[in-house]
């Protein structure tokens, strides 16, 4: 007699002793049933994978991916200014005369040939404006860099909010749990003339405060899941708790703010904008200079009249030109241009302030953080030594009921504070990350840095943890991954 289960659908049955001509039909048979079985695929359970997983889905990502686009469309239509323009034309024409004599005469002209021009000179402005279509693309690819760093950003906080309120269901369930067991107790001991209707009273209400919990939870889970599937693409699956990335850490604010004043992509962004804003100053004051064109053209005409002969027609001119007076609207538009970049280079100061105060913030909040889950962890053994006195005590008549009830919920606030300080944590140095622009994917997995061994080699590596991890049997309860999060540079 024996038994067979299969992954995703158990097959129980009753077989005999199989001979050894049988054994490889019935293994053969076994692999097709197999085969036939429902595959589900795979779902990313380590924040690293889940990140990755961000940057292929989200469509926020995608959307600023084609802004990007957009960019460089337009730095190949500046460059096309700088490219001479060749074209080709035909036309076909009738003239109808009305003769004296009465008759009518009709002739036909036809017309093709091809004419070019090149400009070879107008103040500068076709290069400087190439120019400054490149700072802007550039800029534009640093602004795409930003928004994917606010999206995993998010990204982590939905990842952590959703661990967060499982392991919190999971407590307040058997907290829910223990107190029903309570609860039956306590009217034992009612009737046994050990404890009074209060201590019943007591208990009861905490019950309900504990079920209401619960249902909060739950509900928490339900809104931390939401975001996770909107920002990821799927539902989450088991989650584990993220190895915390701490080789990224400074030795101190200042460190911190000097890598975000180098590493922020919004920064670049910005700087890049500085660039193009003096390109456009000097595109600007070019068109107070001569422009100078060269054409050329080539033409064949036909005619159906005797009268008209057919000829050829070549052309080559060069022209010069020369702005004397437009009312002043060259002098605005130079104006305009200079204001612009005022503007732009007191937004970049600014922006440069304010993210070097967000860096060394992020970097204090991270160290408060750590202190805090240090804190909760000394907080939830003093409350576990503490329950377990009183209990003893409470055997010994030195304590009441009610004061193993307050222990315990003490013990559950500590237990919570735990959870809550552990995912804080995470998050919190995450966003230090973000702050100095370092929380990042599209560098690891696109050509700007592919001549970098060193970030292709942690990538590699990260792959192939994720890709064990997936094959791998599954552990109950929360594992701490191997896989730290290496999109990181």
């Amino acid at each position: 007699m024996r038994k067979f289960q299969a992954k995703g659908a158990i097959m129980s049955a009753t077989v005999p002793a199989l001979r050894p001509w049988g054994c490889r039909a019935f293994a053969m048979a076994l692999l097709t049933a197999s085969l036939c079985l429902p595959v589900t695929p795979a779902l990313a359970d380590n924040l690293a994978q889940m990140l990755y997983d961000v940057y292929d889905n989200n469509p926020d990502i995608q959307a600023e991916e084609a802004g990007f686009q957009i960019k460089q469309a337009e730095t190949q239509k500046a460059n096309a200014a700088l490219m001479p323009q060749v074209s080709a034309f035909a036309a076909q024409s009738m003239v109808e005369e009305e003769l004296k004599s009465g008759r009518t005469e009709r002739t036909r002209t036809s017309q093709y040939g091809i004419k070019a021009s090149q400009r070879l000179f107008n103040g500068f402005q076709s290069r400087n404006n190439l120019i400054k279509a490149k700072y802007q693309e550039k800029s534009g690819y640093y602004e795409m860099r930003n928004r994917e760093r606010e999206i995993l950003l998010e990204a982590v906080k939905a990842y952590m909010d959703v661990y967060a309120a499982r392991q919190m269901i999971s407590l307040r369930r058997t907290h829910v749990t223990n107190l029903e067991k309570q609860l039956k107790a306590t009217r034992a001991r009612i009737k046994a003339g050990e404890l009074t209707r209060t201590d019943l009273s007591k208990t009861e209400a905490l019950l309900y405060r504990a079920r209401a919990s619960l249902e909060g939870a739950h509900a928490d889970l339900g809104g931390a899941s939401g975001r996770y599937e909107s920002l990821v693409g799927y539902a989450p699956g088991e989650l584990i708790f993220p190895q915390i990335p701490e080789r990224y850490l400074p030795v101190n604010a200042e460190e911190a703010a000097k890598k975000a004043i180098h590493m922020h992509p919004d920064l670049r962004a910005s700087r890049a904008n500085d660039k193009a804003a003096d390109y456009a100053v000097k595109s600007a004051k070019g068109a107070f200079l001569p422009t100078l064109d060269l054409s050329g053209e080539y033409a064949n005409n036909f005619a159906s009249s005797a009268a008209e002969t057919n000829e050829s027609e070549r052309s080559v001119s060069l022209r010069l030109s020369l702005p004397l007076f437009d009312g002043g609207a060259r002098a605005s538009e130079v104006q305009k241009a200079r204001a612009a970049r005022s503007q732009q280079l007191h937004q970049t100061n600014a922006l440069t302030a304010r993210i070097k105060a967000d860096a060394r913030e992020q970097y204090l909040r991270y160290k408060a953080a750590v202190a805090s889950v240090r804190q909760a962890g000394a907080e939830v053994e003093a409350a576990t030594s503490l329950l377990r006195g009183i209990k003893m005590e409470e055997k010994a008549g030195q304590r009441s009921y009610l004061d193993i009830l307050d222990a315990e919920v003490s013990l559950l606030d500590a237990r919570e504070l735990k959870i809550y300080s552990q995912a804080d944590s995470v998050i919190a140095i995450y966003s230090y990350l973000a702050a100095t622009g370092q929380l990042t994917v599209s560098g690891a997995r696109k050509e700007f840095v592919s001549n970098d061994p060193q970030t292709a080699a942690v990538v590699a590596k990260a792959k192939r943890l994720a890709a064990l991890e997936k094959t791998a049997a599954r552990k109950a309860g929360p594992r701490r991954s191997d896989d730290p999060w290496s999109g990181l540079r």
